[in-house]
């Protein structure tokens, strides 16, 4: 009976149960970005048609995270392009893969191999996440105070060993 009332609570918290052990399996996939909710600044609002592509793949302990940062879709370059060009298209590209950790609604990267050279040396990545089914919300304060909730959703699981 007490078992039936806490998960009729968190149900209705609107949290998925996981036993211990179970919330890095959940992750286990290929995730797309569809949402980005900004609290504040010049891109506060709700983005969903002018989002830029993401794709997050996890597996049991690894990730591999690529996506475009902002909304504005990317110039092509041209035919000799110069280093402002390359800046104007590289730039917004976010791509790093390393191993990650999954406990209490704490997501922990620690990339090994980045874009950029910081990244892999710069330490871990923590955000806090909501994972409801096959819904991923990844929440990010960036250091002046503005909120990105950026809602991914699952396009393939990956086999169980």
């Amino acid at each position: 009976m007490r078992r039936l009332a806490g998960l009729l609570l968190v149900a209705a918290l609107g949290a998925s149960p996981t036993l211990p052990g179970q919330e890095a399996q959940s992750l286990r996939g290929v995730w797309q970005r569809i949402e980005a909710v900004v609290n504040k600044g010049p891109n506060a609002g709700r983005h969903t048609t002018d989002l830029q592509p993401g794709l997050a793949i996890f597996t049991d302990s690894h990730f591999s995270l690529m996506f475009v940062a902002g909304f504005e879709a990317r110039p092509a370059l041209s035919a000799a392009p110069t280093d402002e060009e390359r800046g104007r298209v590289f730039g917004p590209f976010v791509a790093n893969a390393g191993t990650y950790q999954f406990q209490d609604s704490i997501l922990t990267r620690k990339p090994v191999v980045a874009k950029e050279p910081s990244v892999m040396t710069g330490g871990s990545f923590v955000n806090r996440v909501r994972l409801v089914a096959d819904s991923l919300w990844i929440i990010t304060l960036s250091a002046d105070s503005v909120e990105t909730r950026a809602k991914w959703v699952r396009i393939e699981r990956l086999p169980t060993r």
